[in-house]
């Protein structure tokens, strides 16, 4: 089912059907890297449809059009993976794999992205120094489009969503209860939710909060740009992945999520305190302006809440990890420069 749908789309939008798939699962909401019957190799982006998805797609092009950092050329979407007047019911991403009846999805209700492949590369981690990430990040922030000639962005990403608005919570709400870190915050180490929500409460108080917009990645990380190696003319480059996570807040909020993350691979991690400064001191010399003391409070605060965030998931998964650990380090460091 899947592979027909996703070959009767590349029909539609490619103008050629999928020979075979290179790396990918069998399932709905994923990502796939397809040769198609022209001889092209194109990564499929697929997922729930969300008002959202447009404006990321229009940054990435953007990003692409400008040269301001090596990233896949964008081909086509979001569009539906499926069309017509009747419903197209799939079976949700493993529903019914221990034998219960699946759940059954609309097919029309997913979006395809489609965009080239780049090659598969090594994690981007040690490509750059610090201060390299940051700059990258401020040349991709300042050719995307201004915020209101954009489409909708809100929600933001989950781990920048601490604005959700849903009382008694700190934590965003999820697309799954299993994954909620509200159901274990009693057992979970005490300093992950007093950071978050003492980080929470100073994103959200009117200085920060009022700061201007932007559109920018809110997931520039080393485990979402791949180093791919010279092929032919091509120079070695550091690719960046992952642009359906743009998100509409203040440079120095986008800047210091990326400024606590960047270290992470294939799992979170939490930069030294030094690597973080040092990359919202690159960000600011390339965008020419220091950041201001309440920027410096925003980056910090940004950073704290992202990185409680990703140590509230350690405890729905294996237990504490190194970003708890990384928090009892320096966490009430990052609060206090945060002003919270």
């Amino acid at each position: 089912m899947v592979q027909r749908l996703l070959d009767a789309w590349c029909r539609r939008h490619l103008g050629a059907g999928i020979a075979a798939q290179f790396f990918g699962l069998q399932r709905l909401s994923a990502v796939h890297g397809v040769r198609l019957a022209d001889g092209r190799e194109v990564v499929l982006k697929v997922r729930d449809a969300q008002p959202r998805q447009r404006a990321c797609a229009i940054v990435h092009e953007a990003v692409w059009d400008s040269g301001a950092a090596a990233c896949p050329q964008p081909l086509v979407g979001p569009l539906p993976l499926a069309q017509g007047a009747e419903p197209v019911p799939v079976p949700a991403d493993g529903s019914g794999d221990r034998g219960e009846d699946p759940v059954l999805l609309d097919a029309r209700g997913l979006a395809v992205n489609a965009e080239t492949w780049e090659g598969e590369g090594r994690t981007g981690l040690g490509a750059l120094e610090p201060q390299g990430w940051g700059a990258l990040l401020a040349r991709m922030t300042a050719v995307a489009p201004p915020v209101a000639a954009l489409p909708r962005l809100d929600p933001p990403t989950p781990w920048l969503h601490w604005a959700h608005g849903v009382p008694g919570r700190v934590w965003p709400p999820p697309a799954s209860p299993r994954w909620d870190p509200h159901r274990v915050e009693a057992t979970m180490d005490p300093l992950v939710p007093e950071v978050a929500h003492r980080a929470a409460a100073r994103l959200s108080a009117p200085d920060i909060a009022s700061l201007p917009v932007v559109a920018g990645h809110g997931d520039f990380e080393a485990q979402n740009c791949r180093w791919v190696a010279a092929t032919g003319a091509v120079a070695p480059r550091l690719v960046v992945h992952d642009w359906d996570s743009v998100v509409a807040l203040s440079e120095a909020v986008i800047a210091g999520n990326s400024a606590m993350t960047f270290v992470s691979t294939d799992d979170c991690d939490i930069s030294s305190l030094d690597q973080n400064d040092a990359f919202l001191e690159g960000y600011a010399r390339e965008r020419g302006r220091p950041w201001s003391a309440l920027e410096w409070q925003a980056a910090h605060a940004a950073g704290a809440w992202v990185a409680a965030y990703n140590a509230a998931f350690e405890h729905l998964k294996d237990g504490p990890g190194p970003v708890t650990a990384g928090l009892h380090g320096q966490g009430r460091e990052r609060l206090a420069r945060a002003g919270a």
